[in-house]
């Protein structure tokens, strides 16, 4: 029923045209962008919705009910904060929200742990200060942009996980 619903969607989204301010063709200031500003005006042909212009923003053009706040892949979407709100959770898209590094990496593991598809996985840094830790982030390898190595380090500590992330295949900077 609800992939029945999805092609409707899809097929919907590919007819629903592009909503354009009103006068954008006239003016260079909207080029860039030409965000939608619903037509006021007292004599206005776009809002009186006369023949020839271009269409406005209406319900008909609207999503069916029971797939709205799906993602395109065809699951629901969830947005989590914190690795408690991942329990209940099964056969969802999971976006991750805006917090720190280490409860981002957090929740990452723990969705794949669970099989969860997570939306933005991309890490940017993840912070390393001994072996151990690039042992504990190997399953987030794939999502880190780079490995950083904490500067309180001794130059031979360094050295040592340098080789260690060498072995692993994993990016590290300073």
């Amino acid at each position: 029923m609800i992939e029945r619903l999805l092609r409707i969607r899809e097929e919907k989204n590919r007819k629903r045209p592009k909503f354009l301010r009103q006068e954008t063709w006239k003016y260079k200031k909207f080029r860039n962008n030409p965000t939608w500003r619903k037509p006021r005006g007292h004599s206005s042909k776009m809002r009186r919705k006369l023949k020839g212009n271009p269409p406005v923003v209406s319900i008909g053009y609207r999503n069916p009910k029971l797939v709205r706040g799906y993602h395109p892949c065809g699951l629901p979407e969830v947005t989590v904060y914190s690795v408690k709100e991942l329990e209940g959770l099964k056969d969802v898209a999971v976006r991750i929200g805006k917090v720190g590094t280490k409860n981002k990496i957090e929740i990452l593991r723990k969705a794949i742990e669970k099989n969860l598809k997570v939306l933005n996985p991309k890490i940017k840094f993840v912070k390393v200060s001994s072996e151990e830790d690039i042992k504990n982030n190997l399953d987030i390898k794939d999502y880190a942009q780079s490995f950083i190595l904490s500067r309180k380090l001794s130059d031979e500590d360094k050295e040592k996980i340098a080789q260690k992330a060498e072995e692993l295949g994993i990016v590290l900077q300073e």
